[in-house]
């Protein structure tokens, strides 16, 4: 008998904590940062090109699934050091720098629906 008044009384206490849960008005969840500790921000040189968004290169969500050797060697051209060379959208449709893994596979291909992807503000 104890045993179901527990049971009973847990139960009740769980609906009050869902009534007073429910009660309060939800918070929105904060929008992400555009650039995080880590991240490679793009600035563009070009002009007229102010319209778009620099690109912005997560790299920590790289680093995480790659070892820096994978990225950082001579075949792929990047350096260790920011800025060490010019990435540009016509090297990437050549299949240079981001364009090695981003053209459908491994990663996502670079075309018009997935400029947002990397070009954001």
């Amino acid at each position: 008998m104890t045993r179901h008044l527990r049971a009973l009384a847990l139960a009740g206490l769980a609906l009050v904590s869902l009534l007073v849960a429910a009660a309060e008005p939800a918070k929105p969840a904060p929008a992400p940062p555009a650039t995080v500790l880590g991240d490679v921000r793009f600035e563009r040189k070009t002009k007229g090109d102010e319209e778009f968004a620099p690109a912005v290169f997560p790299h920590w969500v790289h680093r995480v699934k790659y070892k820096c050797y994978v990225c950082h060697n001579k075949e792929m051209g990047f350096g260790f050091k920011r800025g060490s060379v010019t990435i540009t959208m016509e090297t990437i449709d050549e299949g240079k720098y981001c364009g090695v893994c981003h053209k459908g596979e491994p990663a996502f291909g670079i075309n018009f629906v997935t400029c947002n992807r990397c070009h954001r503000k």
